[in-house]
């Protein structure tokens, strides 16, 4: 499933909605726009288009989705500044960082922030930790916690506003495919518990790679 086109929003919700009734899946009640606007002014944000639909048009919060865990509900999600951008438009990892020179690290962490020539950033990984929750912002809205230290969030602002990402104590990364909620959420009512939002996704550290190769 994609990072669908607005334009086609009508049929997707039509779709969800079809795959839920016919799979017995139970979900809360719908928001109003008042209810989902009051949370928006309290953590400034406008919360992405497909995801305020399906609050509105097809439920909030699930009691069990991926593995048996709950979809949070808006009213239990962490009130915060969600108008902070979450910076990285790939994945990084931070648990490798150890083990790299400083020239790998910056090659790490500009291709994760998607910066190249004279944009290129140097980072003292003396204040690594300052620059990653710098480039995090607001983290996200979170959607689920599925166990270990893992998360999918709702990205709310920055160069990826509107994906989900998958967040774990090890780094962070989108889906891959690229998911918006609606196709993230779609993608688990096909596949259930084979779901698998990283199925495309091999991890090469980048500075293995030569310039010319792209993203694996």
């Amino acid at each position: 499933m994609p990072i669908h086109d607005p334009k086609d929003y009508p049929q997707v919700l039509a779709r969800i909605k079809d795959k839920i009734a016919r799979q017995g899946i139970e979900l809360g009640p719908v928001l109003t726009e008042a209810e989902i606007a009051a949370f928006e002014r309290e953590c400034r944000t406008r919360l992405p288009e497909g995801y305020r639909l399906f609050l509105q048009q097809i439920g909030d919060g699930c009691a069990a989705m991926i593995d048996g865990f709950p979809l949070t509900r808006l009213a239990d999600a962490e009130r915060k500044d969600l108008s902070a951008p979450f910076r990285f438009v790939e994945y990084f990892v931070w648990e490798a960082e150890g083990s790299l020179t400083d020239d790998e690290l910056d090659t790490e962490v500009n291709f994760a922030l998607g910066l190249q020539g004279a944009d290129r950033v140097h980072v003292d990984r003396r204040k690594l930790d300052e620059w990653i929750e710098w480039a995090m912002g607001n983290q996200g809205l979170q959607l689920i916690h599925v166990g270990c230290g893992r998360t999918f969030e709702l990205i709310t602002a920055g160069p990826c506003a509107g994906e989900v990402w998958d967040f774990a104590d090890v780094g962070v990364e989108p889906c891959c495919e690229r998911q918006d909620f609606l196709g993230w959420f779609e993608l688990w009512l096909d596949d259930r518990d084979d779901v698998d939002y990283q199925k495309d996704f091999v991890y090469r550290p980048i500075h293995t790679k030569d310039d010319s190769a792209g993203v694996t």
